[in-house]
């Protein structure tokens, strides 16, 4: 079957909320239309690589799920190192705009890490796949692993910028910001080791809670969430405001139930 032929429900692509049109849609235009199949095919790669990752993932299987020869393939990527050097670009395009998104929506450093954290743990588990194949940044091409190291370093050093803001506003610890980054970014980068979609607990479940224990340990001594503050979080408040008596008996009440 070629590329003009493979089934709608395969060309849905969500890429940020955006939902991909049919692709037999003769309003398109070819150079939509190649885009949109290219998209297709990257999507389809991030997929496998974050199931069976990327060493372990054929060209050959990956044209076998989209119902294509591997031949058509081609038409829209050279090799599966560009598949490869894409699921890098992602990753870093979602570091890169939850950094962005956190310096317009914080007012502290603190803030601003906890904005970044969470939207970058959001994005990742609607779009694992291009977590998944991080750690393989020596099977890139030498002229792609320069680009997406010296993107990568850009990231570490505008987290540490706002690290190093939390520390001087007095809302972090003071603690060694290239330590803090590091930390972090491990435990991003693991999350697709063992988050599956289908788990008891969604994306953003899991972004809250992580993002509260690795705030926990970085956050100043004054800053740190009391137990009202505790119970407020895990009953949908926003951390930091406190609860009264009266709304900790409800919020315990609606708890039990």
């Amino acid at each position: 079957m070629d590329d003009a032929h493979l089934p709608t429900n395969r060309l849905n692509v969500t890429c940020w909320e955006y939902k991909v049109p049919r692709w037999k849609n003769h309003l398109q235009t070819n150079e939509s239309l190649q885009r949109l199949k290219r998209e297709a095919v990257l999507k389809e790669a991030r997929r496998a690589f974050g199931k069976r990752g990327y060493h372990n993932t054929s060209l050959d299987e990956i044209a076998s799920a989209l119902r294509v020869s591997k031949g058509t393939l081609y038409n829209y990527v050279k090799d599966k190192q560009e598949l490869l050097y894409e699921c890098h670009s992602l990753a870093l395009d979602i570091g890169e705009q939850s950094i962005d998104h956190s310096e317009k929506e914080g007012l502290t450093g603190a803030e601003m890490l906890r904005h970044t954290l969470m939207h970058n743990i959001v994005s990742l588990t609607e779009e694992f796949g291009a977590f998944a194949v991080l750690t393989e940044v020596d099977a890139l091409r030498p002229e792609d692993r320069i680009e997406i190291v010296k993107r990568r370093d850009g990231i570490e050093k505008r987290m540490v910028k706002l690290i190093n803001l939390g520390i001087k506003d007095g809302s972090l610890r003071p603690l060694d910001p290239k330590i803090v980054v590091m930390t972090y970014m491990g435990v991003i980068n693991w999350l697709p080791r063992w988050y599956s979609a289908d788990g008891r607990l969604t994306g953003h479940d899991i972004a809250q809670q992580i993002t509260d224990l690795l705030m926990v340990g970085s956050l100043s001594p004054a800053r740190v969430p009391q137990a009202g503050a505790a119970e407020a979080t895990s009953s949908g408040t926003p951390p930091g405001r406190r609860l009264g008596t009266k709304a900790i008996s409800a919020s315990k009440r609606r708890s039990a139930k």
